[in-house]
């Protein structure tokens, strides 16, 4: 028998299945996909904290401050590549090149530096897909009126069949390269060029003044190669986040898993559940489709992290919204959408309802529906990752509270 059983592999079930690995649990994982972390940009966003922990009902308010804290620190203790300090706000460049509000942020994308700048080399890997130099470039002279922008193409040879068959390069593909042994020399041969040409035009009068390179599909995090190649520079790179797939994401779920892994957890990746075996109060075993045949596995405590509405743990049709692992009741708004397209999605805020010890309730009778199950991440009730900026946050929170008390 297992101690806990974890449906769903995104952020927010990584994290319980490390800190519950960790404490010495025997813990198994079950996801159908890789989940949307590998198509998000990496930041980790806490939003407001101590505005949302006053709002009633949600995440941050059931867990408190203090939980919310443990879970950031927690994250940031085992993956030291992410920056950032408790409530203090950065900034990233979204992949137009527009600076946003950030919390925690993978290596090299701190854009703060930006500020300061006078001169900002925009790097234009020839044939990219998704990014818009022309567009990127307005920006940025949107942003730091201060700056004088120029666009510094440069076209590697690494794929020039590419180039020659019309294929574009995408981000992911330029990440991969420039982690691969010969793709880290290229990265030195092309800083070094740009570097000439910095010094060539800090020796003339009419030198803008501080310059800021900003490089987009470099995603230096998880890789001490990469970052060793940017040590060496007399400058500052800012690296840019990326249009889905993100690679700052996959490389986040990949050392997420390799934690987990290394922990003695136990993953399996699509594989989907089939049926639960509940008596009265308590779930006792998860039975699942693999390889043609049926699987069964019993655990002490179940924790559910199917990502909601868009993570496959809920599904709506026109007639009904249903949970799909456990069939548990679901918080739907009365109103579904708001005619305002950027404003407050009621949709967003579709659920289950939890107590503070995240276990699923059903709130017309005040009482736990399930005793030995935790809800954790998207698929909690009353919260609105996308007005609200807390995502990570929330993930984080419950990921870390559903591991330490697993």
């Amino acid at each position: 028998m297992w101690d806990g059983i974890i449906v769903g592999g995104g952020l927010a079930g990584l994290l319980a299945g490390i800190r519950a690995a960790e404490r010495g649990k025997r813990i198994l994982m079950i996801s159908e996909g890789v989940g949307s972390l590998t198509y998000s940009s990496g930041v980790i966003d806490f939003g407001n904290v101590a505005q949302l922990v006053r709002q009633d009902k949600h995440p941050y308010a059931l867990l408190g401050e203090s939980i919310v804290r443990n879970g950031a620190d927690y994250f940031q203790a085992h993956f030291p590549d992410y920056h950032g300090k408790w409530r203090e706000v950065q900034t990233v460049l979204t992949p137009l090149g527009s600076p946003r509000k950030a919390g925690f942020i993978p290596n090299g994308l701190n854009a703060q530096v930006l500020h300061d700048a006078h001169l900002i080399v925009l790097m234009a890997p020839e044939g990219m897909k998704d990014f818009f130099p022309k567009v990127t470039k307005a920006n940025l002279e949107r942003a730091y009126p201060q700056c004088v922008v120029k666009v510094h193409p440069f076209r590697l040879d690494a794929f020039e069949s590419w180039h020659t068959l019309g294929k574009p390069v995408n981000g992911m593909d330029y990440t991969k390269y420039w982690r691969s042994a010969s793709g880290t020399g290229a990265l030195k041969g092309v800083v070094n060029s740009l570097n000439q040409e910095l010094d060539e035009a800090r020796s003339d009068p009419a030198d803008p003044g501080k310059s800021v390179v900003v490089f987009p599909g470099l995603a230096s995090a998880f890789s001490n190669s990469i970052k060793e190649v940017l040590s060496d520079l007399p400058f500052p790179v800012v690296e840019m986040t990326a249009f889905p797939p993100s690679a700052s994401g996959h490389k986040l779920y990949d050392a997420l898993k390799e934690t987990f892994g290394a922990l003695g957890g136990e993953l399996m990746v699509g594989t989907g559940v089939k049926q639960v075996e509940i008596q009265g109060k308590r779930c006792h075993k998860i039975i699942v489709k693999s390889k043609g045949k049926d699987s069964e596995f019993s655990a002490r405590s179940f924790v559910l992290a199917t990502g909601g509405v868009f993570g496959g743990g809920i599904e709506v049709t026109p007639e009904a919204s249903k949970e799909m692992v456990f069939g548990l009741p679901l918080y739907v708004p009365d109103e579904w959408t708001n005619s305002e397209f950027l404003g407050d999605q009621p949709y967003a805020r579709i659920g289950i309802e939890v107590d503070r010890e995240l276990r699923p309730i059903d709130s017309k009778l005040n009482e736990v529906i399930l005793e030995n199950v935790q809800v954790i991440g998207r698929m909690i009730a009353h919260w609105d990752p996308w007005v609200e900026h807390c995502g990570g946050g929330v993930s984080l929170a419950s990921g870390w509270f559903a591991g330490e008390t697993m």
